[in-house]
Order: structure tokens, then sequence, then C-alpha cells
């Protein structure tokens, strides 16, 4: 069935969010800093949220609202967020699994789209990561997503090439040529989305300090989970081989017990045999 004339046909749009959480420890019982209300065995203070990567167009160009879907011990466990920013904070002692729904701005006749996010309370990670975590307080996890729109209505397509999405990176006292500039740069440097001036949300190649997500840095995570799972298939095949030898020995001992018990039995029948004479 064709697309409707109405949509941009093999055009492909993507943009980039960051799901993800951070985590506090509250003052134990007692001291004066402590929220009131808060149940005594809660020991965290957390938020999971959705944002948008520093220099990337407006979320809300695209995105209408947030519902996230906590654990159902809660009140009112589905939260909705119909403004930014698009985060649930709440107390509590264990993590669970967090739903996420994207419901889009209802011009782009898109359907929304389910994420999922662990609520990571505890220390984790390498040694100088916790290290971080312990130093700063927070214990943060988050990820980036891509988000794609295939063949966007008029609309939708309009809206995310547009240049009123990149406005919130301007101060309202810039004007002219300031305003331009700013409309091409980022407080951390160029603005995402304009290489060599093509409009792209694409991850820029090259990491940075100021830069968290880069082409780069998801070629090396590539890498190093492709590592892991060949250290996983080579442990995998040693302990393969070591049941077959392990069931080949037990076959063996089966077969020299099955032996000896049949003769100590014939034995036992013999004597019984020459008692009764």
């Amino acid at each position: 069935m064709p697309a409707p004339a109405s949509n941009k046909r093999g055009k492909r749009i993507s943009r980039n969010i960051i799901i993800g959480s951070e985590a506090w420890n509250l003052p134990p019982i007692g001291h004066p800093d402590r929220p009131k209300g808060v149940p005594e065995d809660h020991t965290k203070r957390w938020t999971v949220y959705v944002r948008q990567p520093d220099g990337d167009p407006a979320l809300t160009s695209w995105l209408n609202k947030v519902q996230f879907k906590i654990f159902n011990t809660y009140e009112n466990p589905l939260r909705t967020c119909e403004n930014p920013p698009f985060e649930v904070t709440e107390t509590g002692w264990g993590g669970f699994n967090i739903d996420i729904r994207l419901h889009f701005q209802p011009f782009s006749g898109e359907k929304a789209q389910y994420r999922q996010h662990f609520l990571q309370l505890e220390k984790y990670g390498s040694e100088d990561l916790q290290a971080h975590q312990e130093k700063s307080g927070c214990v943060r996890s988050e990820f980036m997503e891509v988000v794609q729109f295939n063949e966007p209505t008029e609309a939708l397509y309009e809206a995310l090439t547009s240049e009123s999405q990149w406005e919130y990176l301007v101060p309202q006292s810039a004007k002219g040529g300031k305003k331009a500039a700013y409309m091409g740069s980022t407080a951390n440097g160029p603005r995402r989305g304009y290489p060599n001036g093509e409009r792209t949300a694409n991850l820029p190649r090259k990491g940075g300090e100021h830069v968290p997500f880069s082409q780069e840095q998801e070629d090396a995570l590539v890498d190093m989970v492709l590592a892991k799972i060949k250290e996983v298939d080579v442990q995998a095949d040693k302990e393969a081989k070591k049941k077959e030898e392990t069931e080949m020995k037990l076959k063996a001992l089966r077969a020299e017990m099955g032996h000896a018990a049949s003769q100590m039995a014939t034995h036992q029948a013999s004597g019984d045999r020459s008692r009764r004479r």
C-alpha cells in the first residue's frame, strides 16, 4: 500500500534522547535535614528522567508528553509529565524497572513508543566510577536512545527541520548577528546537528570533555561488548567440554558399578542357595 500523499516518502529523521536516573542518600532517621513524611525504610531519593543531549534540537518540537510507570506500591504509580522537565522524583530503598511511554505531538500522526529503564540506586561499575559516585554522592545511570521517524508527515517533517527548534539556545537579549552566532553554536561548542551545514541529529564523530556521547564512544562500547561476547563464547566452549568429559566419566563409572553390583548379586544368590542346602 503506498504511503499517504501527506507523508515525506523516503525520508527518515532520527532524534536522540537521554533516558536515565539519579539517586542520592537520604539523611538518617532523626536527622534535621531528613524530609518529613518519608517512610522509615526509605534510604534514597531518586529521579528518573527523559532529557535531550546538550546542543540537540528542542525535545518539545516533537515530544508531547512522557508517562512513567513506577513500582505499583507507590501512590499513583502511573505518572504523566506533559511539560518539561520530563521527570519523576520519589524516595525508596530498592531499584526496579520503570516503563516509559513517549507520546509524540498530535500533529505527528505517530503512535506512542515504549522504553524501559532500571532504577539504579546503589554504586556500580568500575572502581574509578564507584569512587566518583562516592565522592559526588550521586549514582547516575543513563543511556542514549534513538527515536526514528520513518516517512514522517509533512507537519512533523516541518517541525523536525524548522529553525525554531534551536531557538531555546538563544538568549532573549541576542539580536541580529549575535543571534545568528548563538543559533550556530552552544555553550559547549558547535550546535549539534549541523555538520557541513546539513540538518541532522547524528552523534558527533569525536568525543570530548563536554561531549558525553559520540560515535567514537559508541564504537568503543560496541567493540567492548563484542570482545565480552567472545570471552563468554570461549568460556561456554570450555564448560561444554568439561561437561562432556564429566558425562563420559560418569557413564564409565556407572558401567563399572553396574558390573560390580551384578557380580555381588550373583555371589549373594549363590551363598543363599548353599545355606538352604
